[in-house]
C-alpha cells in the first residue's frame, strides 16, 4: 500500500511523521508476529520506501527574524 501525505504546519508534519512510524510498526507486527526482538531484527531488512521533502525555510526565517529582533532590543537596552 502506498500513501502520500502533505502538511502545511509544523504540528501537522509532526503528526504525519508519527503516523508514518506507527504504520511501519503496525506492518512489522503483522509481517513478524514474534516478539519485539524479532520485529527489531525484521526492521533491519524489511523493504520500505520512504521519501521526505522537508522545507523549513519559512520557520528558519521566523527564527532568524526573532533572533535579530531580540539582539537589537538587547543592544538598545545596554
Amino acid at each position: 500500500m502506498e500513501a502520500q501525505w502533505s502538511a502545511e504546519t509544523a504540528q501537522t508534519a509532526l503528526n504525519l511523521l508519527t503516523a508514518a512510524q506507527e504504520r511501519i510498526e503496525s506492518a512489522l507486527k503483522v509481517a513478524s508476529p514474534g516478539g519485539t526482538l524479532d520485529r527489531l531484527r525484521a526492521a533491519e531488512t524489511a523493504p520500505v520506501r520512504l521519501s521526505i521533502t522537508l522545507d523549513v525555510s519559512d520557520l528558519d526565517r521566523i527564527g532568524n527574524d526573532l533572533h535579530a529582533f531580540n539582539a537589537q532590543v538587547s543592544k538598545e537596552n545596554d
